[in-house]
């Protein structure tokens, strides 16, 4: 599971891998803290309940970085293990263990996860995507 970054003209663009539909949204996951965080720490002080649901792979992924996002700006909630008791194409569950984000650990601010050349692949070693964020 990992990610890259991909150049874009205005927002930032990344490139994730994931054997599987569960590995893809934690690379997703990384890349977006990749961009909003000045580091990112082991720890797993809190947990949250993230639940989400898409007419199709590409809308539950953009929805579960919408969660994260949310999390992140609303409660200072950030991610650094996953638990999924579900997930599909159209559904995406998990317990998430993680911490509060002090705001001098913040670096970028992303407003949103969007569809704008979003695109979800399958390849031999499982599947690859892009995002864009917007900033």
């Amino acid at each position: 599971m990992s990610f890259r970054f991909l150049e874009h003209t205005a927002d930032v663009r990344i490139e994730c891998v994931g054997r599987t539909f569960a590995e893809l949204l934690e690379s997703a996951t990384a890349g977006l803290y990749a961009i909003t965080l000045t580091r990112r720490r082991d720890d797993a002080s809190a947990k949250r309940l993230i639940g989400v649901a898409g007419a199709n792979r590409e809308e539950t992924l953009i929805r579960w970085l919408q969660e994260l996002i949310f999390l992140l700006d609303a409660e200072h909630f950030v991610a650094t293990a996953f638990h999924f008791s579900k997930v599909s194409d159209k559904e995406a569950e998990a317990v998430a263990s993680g911490y509060l984000c002090p705001a001098e650990e913040r670096a970028e601010e992303v407003k949103a996860a969007t569809y704008h050349l979003l695109a979800i692949s399958e390849t031999e070693e499982g599947l690859m995507a892009r995002v864009t964020f917007d900033l």
